[in-house]
């Protein structure tokens, strides 16, 4: 998607956006959604812990750019992670606490590049791994020695997605990052009854950033049972859950 074409849906999108702090919104739960959670924007511990980790992050592969020896292919891919890292803080410390609203049990992150979002998933509860499903690609090796070796988080684990479709593991929150493959998310619209819990929160990064995750925002929010879409813009959210009626959202919010 060209950069004009993406400045001309964020302005649409502000101009029909309706107005913050939840006013008009009908359901209860909803409501509670986006004036305790995604407005309130608490701080947490955890935040400050990773904090420095993303300019560091930033620095070490702007140094691999200065490297002669690298492919464009491969430079071209750093160039666009070092932009998402600088760019989605604010992002990734509401996937945060909306992930500590729904009180995940079993979340699972899709997207190859760095994926420094999985370090917040991961974050949140020590206990709990988190299960990663389209972690190929180059950046993946990296980043598992960033993650593991260099910020001492160890509680996720990398899965084959195909293999993962038989064991119908029943995630209750997932997050897409805008570099999820395509393969991957026209298979999850064929089969995400495999995949999703009864209740669940899906959660998608950017999802008008380029024309193959706005494709699949679309398609989820048309799936039967899903019961909420929040348009942020800059975030996506999808809910399941019993007893709620159909509703689209369009909000304004300033990351």
């Amino acid at each position: 998607m060209g950069r004009i074409r993406y400045k001309l849906k964020k302005r649409l999108y502000r101009l029909k956006a309706f107005r913050r702090k939840g006013f008009g919104i009908h359901s209860p739960f909803t409501f509670h959604l986006i004036v305790n959670v995604i407005e309130a924007k608490l701080s947490y511990y955890a935040f400050g812990q990773l904090f420095p980790y993303r300019k560091i992050i930033v620095n070490a592969l702007k140094s691999k750019l200065e490297d002669g020896e690298i492919s464009k292919d491969l430079a071209k891919k750093y160039k666009e992670e070092i932009q998402i890292i600088k760019s989605t803080e604010a992002l990734d410390r509401l996937l945060f606490r909306l992930m500590n609203f729904w009180h995940a049990e079993k979340s699972a992150y899709f997207g190859e590049g760095i994926g420094f979002t999985l370090a917040y998933m991961a974050k949140l509860d020590s206990r709990k791994s988190v299960a990663c499903l389209d972690r190929g690609g180059v950046l993946s090796e990296y980043s598992d020695d960033i993650l593991r070796n260099y910020m001492g988080i160890q509680n996720y684990k990398s899965f084959n997605y195909n293999e993962i479709l038989k064991q119908n593991p029943k995630y209750d929150f997932l997050v897409f990052s805008e570099n999820t493959r395509k393969e991957i998310l026209s298979d999850f619209i064929l089969n995400y009854e495999l995949l999703l819990a009864d209740n669940c929160m899906i959660v998608i990064q950017n999802p008008h950033k380029n024309d193959t995750i706005s494709l699949f925002w679309k398609q989820m929010k048309k799936l039967e049972r899903i019961s909420v879409s929040l348009d942020l813009f800059h975030l996506g959210i999808l809910i399941s859950k019993d007893g709620m009626q159909k509703q689209d959202y369009v909000r304004k919010y300033r990351f």
